[in-house]
């Protein structure tokens, strides 16, 4: 039988923090390292649900969960944050595990909060010295900027293939050699994708891992812990820089690997949480869809730094779960569709005034909605979207804001919201006609993972050239459009959201821009304006043919 682990947001104070979880049982909280997520953890939350109610959450900068307000935050600051998740989840006893920055976090969360850590596990301590902490800090953790010709990423690809090879990575003397398994492509891949999601934020962990050097005091901890250094692991060099450790307190090496260390904290958390009571997380919000199986979705206060009333949510549905933003409201429903292939539009990308409501989902394949795993044709994503309004109460009359191709999905829309919807406004349709799929189709970037990396680079040549030329025509000078160059920056956000869908992109684009979609939105007999009126946004001027008598002008939001 297959374990549900679902995921959710919860919202601490000014943060929105991401988290999974799946069992019943006394609680065990799972702790990644870094650059990684929750998502190393997901074998590992299967394996323990069938006792414990598991809970992973990202901590912060990492994964989907929001940085902290420090430019350099301490480990204590790292522990402190995990408590306040624990607490908005109405936990006051857990176990807890951690494998290397997420080890140093436990093991400060098990010495700060003792009368709440049932048991401590860490996997790998990083007991860094002072004079290591000086010479690791600025090489191992160099700024992360996107340049304008992709080269980061050559960099980035390379040098999470040299920390297999080297400790620290960018020391190739002999005596650095480590003797592991090193990175295949795919796992390449997925470690060049844990930095890239959160870009230069990767260093925040990191950076609290190596200033952290006072370690006396694991001397005072108090619950039973276990402290393992798996043989291969260069971490087992630092065992003999442990303080003396008091009878509750056990460093073990672990010849077995994993699956021995997981049987070692099976038999500690038996006797540990044997009198532990069963934990109910808080429902914090959680509803059903109506175009759902089932749902979650977490709400949390009114107000923070993306503006009143904004949350972040996740809702579980037939296709999987979507993630998305929404905004308390009344009277209207505004529902704003970001461009397939782009980065997922924030609050702080949309001009919202007035009282409507507003609803923003991360389509699937995008964002926090990128682990949903099917096929991302437009029933998919027409059925995702549709999920997302169940956060709203009423059936309110709707207006459809899309963004490029994701005109695509309006049809498909006005026909399941029948008299609900009410406007659509269109921002740079892609109106296709002819043989303009097919040329945009075989210019999409090639996504076969490379050994060498070149798949980032294909993905990076592309979409900066997609802001340049039309990408439904052969490169010429008649596809030229005069525009400025792109920013880095915004390059590098939606080359994240192409690797994301990988192999799945050319799909998704085959249905979001087939031929003849102009037509099908000038027969749905509903108001059409456009985002835009600037002629190097309408190819051939095509929506302002469409649009014809109406309103070119930039919308009055609702």
């Amino acid at each position: 039988m297959t374990t549900r682990i679902h995921r959710r947001f919860v919202h601490i104070g000014q943060r929105h923090v991401h988290l999974r979880h799946a069992g019943d049982g006394p609680a065990l909280v799972l702790l990644h390292q870094s650059p990684q997520n929750s998502r190393m953890w997901l074998d590992m939350i299967a394996r323990f649900a069938d006792r414990y109610t598991v809970i992973a959450p990202d901590t912060p900068g990492f994964g989907y969960s929001d940085p902290l307000d420090i430019a350099e935050p301490s480990i204590a600051d790292l522990g402190t944050a995990t408590v306040e998740v624990l607490v908005a989840l109405g936990i006051d006893r857990f176990a807890v595990f951690g494998m290397h920055t997420g080890g140093l976090v436990a093991a400060q969360v098990a010495a700060a909060y003792p009368e709440r850590v049932s048991a401590l596990v860490v996997d790998g301590y990083a007991a860094f010295t002072p004079a290591e902490s000086a010479i690791y800090g600025d090489r191992y953790l160099p700024p992360f900027a996107p340049s304008w010709d992709g080269s980061h990423l050559r960099w980035l690809w390379s040098r999470m293939r040299e920390q297999k090879y080297f400790f620290p990575w960018y020391d190739d003397r002999a005596e650095a050699a480590m003797a592991i398994d090193p990175h295949t492509t795919a796992s390449t891949h997925e470690a060049v994708m844990d930095v890239l999601e959160v870009g230069d934020a990767y260093r925040a962990g990191y950076g609290a891992a190596f200033r952290h050097v006072e370690h006396g005091f694991l001397s005072t901890l108090q619950p039973p812990s276990l402290l393992v250094f798996r043989r291969g692991d260069p971490l087992l060099a630092h065992l003999p820089r442990l303080p003396e450790l008091p009878a509750n307190v056990k460093a073990v090496v672990e010849e077995g690997g994993i699956a021995d260390m997981h049987a070692r904290m099976d038999a500690l958390f038996a006797k540990a949480l044997a009198d532990e009571a069963s934990v109910e997380l808080k429902a914090a919000g959680a509803e059903r869809s109506p175009h759902c199986a089932g749902g979650d979705a977490g709400r949390g206060p009114s107000g923070g730094p993306d503006g009143p009333g904004w949350s972040r949510r996740i809702v579980a549905c037939a296709v999987g779960d979507i993630a998305f933003w929404s905004r308390d409201g009344a009277d209207s429903l505004r529902l704003v569709l970001h461009a397939p292939g782009e980065r997922p539009l924030a609050p702080a990308d949309l001009a919202v005034a007035g009282t409507a409501a507003v609803v923003a989902p991360d389509l699937p394949g995008h964002g926090a909605s990128a682990e949903v795993d099917a096929d991302l044709d437009a029933g998919t994503m027409v059925s995702a979207i549709l999920a997302t309004l169940g956060s709203v109460p009423g059936p309110l009359p709707v207006t459809i804001e899309s963004h490029g191709a994701a005109a695509g999905y309006v049809p498909a829309l006005a026909a399941a919201l029948g008299k609900r919807l009410q406007r659509v406004v269109l921002h740079r349709p892609w109106l296709l006609e002819g043989d303009e799929t097919a040329t945009l189709l075989a210019q999409l970037p090639n996504p076969q993972l490379l050994r060498a990396g070149g798949h980032l680079d294909e993905a990076w040549q592309w979409e900066r050239e997609r802001h340049l030329l039309w990408p439904w025509l052969k490169p010429s000078a008649a596809a030229r459009r005069p525009v400025a160059a792109p920013t880095p920056a915004q390059v590098n956000d939606n080359v994240v959201e192409l690797l994301r869908l990988g192999e799945r992109c050319k799909p998704m684009f085959r249905e979001a821009a087939s031929p003849g979609l102009a037509a099908r939105l000038g027969a749905l007999g509903v108001s059409l304006a456009a985002g835009s009126s600037a002629s190097t946004d309408d190819y051939l001027g095509r929506a302002a043919a469409l649009l014809g008598e109406q309103s070119v002008t930039s919308p009055t939001h609702p």
